[in-house]
């Protein structure tokens, strides 16, 4: 009997073992150094382990100087969507959490901070010649960010339940914070707030000024919990978990690999796969059929979609609507040609889903923050559609000029007044009325040859429907660089 009951014991172990681990486990994750697009990647594959295995919570341990606005930003909308999820997110400033990393702390449920750790020191700041600088007043560029990263410090402060005045000094060194007490309970107000209140006739008990005006706040372990940033100290990963009620529990930790570092890098080579994809698009329309342009083009998309919805940018909706906006580009050009609004409809689902997979999921109208990251998004997509078709525009000039690659850029076949355009290096002037052969199919341009022109082929397009190849055609339109044609009607349709 007892043998029979210690196999029992030993079943039902190894059976709920894994559910038992899955409910008490708990995804550690380390973050350190500069944040990149590589981090945001890492934070994704991060959530999605801890999800697929059942943890319960996220602790982030953090030793970062910070990074980019938008990527911040990025980053605190994945951890709110983890909680949201009802994973417990806890960060644990093991060293440093400054800059972007002390937003990236604030976002978490939970904060927890080493005794020689610090965090703050939020301000802007950009890149220079002399090494970093702070951002320039001119413009009123400086008060422009300043204000968008005191909004988005101040409402994740508010979500979490810490002081907002405290979070928003950590970004504007033009804040001054007090503690005061107001009807025998403290609070931590602003400066303007604190005018007001004096202005009311109300008299407010100053019990001390946590932060004065021209610094910015930089607050130790000790400090961050005394004023109500941080929850509590630890100093090691085990009293971070005895604090979250996890003592004990698996830690399932997850590493850096080489995977985000190429991520990393593709999401940077987003604005050259743009320029190439927008050029070798535009090139393909340029040409008949369907070619090596078209084809390099949807892989250039492809590789830049796939990057950004590995690191987390790009969601569904955005690669759904770009590839609805690349079919109806297709409609236009192969099925329906001379419809127009396709194509346009086209190009607007491709340029939003692009723009939208640059800013990330979480977007919202409400966030100004966010908006700026959307028009600045639109903006460079903007330019680079700019640069690339200018760029076509002076290959298609220069190259067929080059004795190695004169065969790589389909040069005009002729030029003219419009009244009638004269080939070159023959006498034959075409014209309105002229007929001829389809040489190849146009769908809507092609290649059509013209009764006596000997041998020689024209670039042409199709007016309306797409023509087939050998089908007979007539000149409707001559203008500079352009022959349009249309189907001529045989002698028994005549009739």
């Amino acid at each position: 009997m007892l043998r029979l009951k210690n196999t029992l014991a030993l079943l039902s172990l190894f059976l709920f073992a894994p559910l038992l681990k899955a409910g008490d486990g708990v995804t550690h994750l380390r973050v350190e150094g500069p944040l990149d697009v590589g981090t945001l990647a890492l934070l994704e594959r991060a959530c999605d382990e801890a999800e697929r295995d059942g943890h319960s919570a996220l602790i982030l341990d953090l030793d970062t100087p910070g990074g980019e606005i938008e990527l911040m930003w990025q980053l605190s909308r994945r951890l709110d969507r983890a909680s949201e999820d009802g994973l417990l997110t806890a960060a644990w400033v093991h060293d440093r959490a400054t800059s972007a990393g002390s937003l990236m702390a604030l976002s978490c449920e939970r904060v927890y901070m080493s005794p020689t750790s610090t965090i703050g020191s939020a301000a802007p700041v950009t890149p220079g010649p002399g090494g970093i600088a702070a951002v320039p007043e001119e413009g009123g560029v400086r008060e422009k960010v300043t204000s968008l990263l005191r909004s988005q410090f101040r409402a994740v402060a508010e979500r979490h339940g810490r002081p907002p005045a405290l979070a928003e000094a950590m970004v504007d060194e033009s804040m001054e914070v007090r503690e005061v007490r107001q009807n025998g309970v403290l609070r931590v107000i602003d400066g303007k707030e604190w005018g007001d209140l004096r202005m009311s006739g109300e008299s407010p008990e100053l019990v001390r000024t946590l932060v004065r005006e021209g610094e910015l706040l930089n607050a130790t372990g000790t400090e961050a919990v005394s004023l109500g940033l941080a929850d509590g100290e630890a100093a090691s990963l085990e009293e971070v978990l005895e604090r979250i009620g996890q003592k004990g529990s698996v830690i399932a930790s997850v590493e850096r690999s080489a995977s985000e570092d190429t991520l990393a890098w593709l999401t940077m080579m987003s604005p050259i796969l743009l320029l190439a994809g927008i050029w070798l698009g535009y090139s393909e329309l340029k040409q008949p059929g369907f070619g090596v342009p078209g084809i390099g083009a949807v892989i250039c998309f492809t590789v830049m979609l796939t990057g950004h919805w590995f690191v987390g940018l790009a969601d569904i909706p955005h690669i759904v609507l770009v590839a609805v906006g690349l079919i109806l580009l297709a409609t236009e050009l192969f099925i329906l040609p001379g419809t127009l609004w396709l194509g346009f409809l086209g190009g607007v689902c491709v340029v939003i889903g692009l723009v939208a997979a640059q800013v990330g999921p979480g977007f919202t109208f409400s966030d100004p923050l966010a908006r700026n990251m959307a028009l600045d998004a639109g903006l460079r997509f903007m330019v680079t559609a700019t640069v690339a078709l200018f760029g076509t525009l002076a290959l298609s000039r220069f190259l067929p000029n080059t004795p190695i690659l004169r065969h790589a850029v389909q040069a005009p076949t002729f030029a003219g007044t419009g009244l009638g355009e004269a080939f070159p290096e023959s006498d034959h002037l075409v014209k309105v009325g002229d007929r001829g052969r389809a040489q190849t199919d146009l769908r809507p341009v092609g290649k059509v040859s013209l009764d006596g022109s000997g041998d020689r082929e024209f670039e042409a397009r199709s007016a309306g429907v797409a023509l087939d190849r050998g089908a007979e055609i007539v000149v409707v339109e001559v203008a500079a660089g352009r022959i349009v044609v249309e189907q001529r009607e045989s002698e028994g349709e005549k009739a």
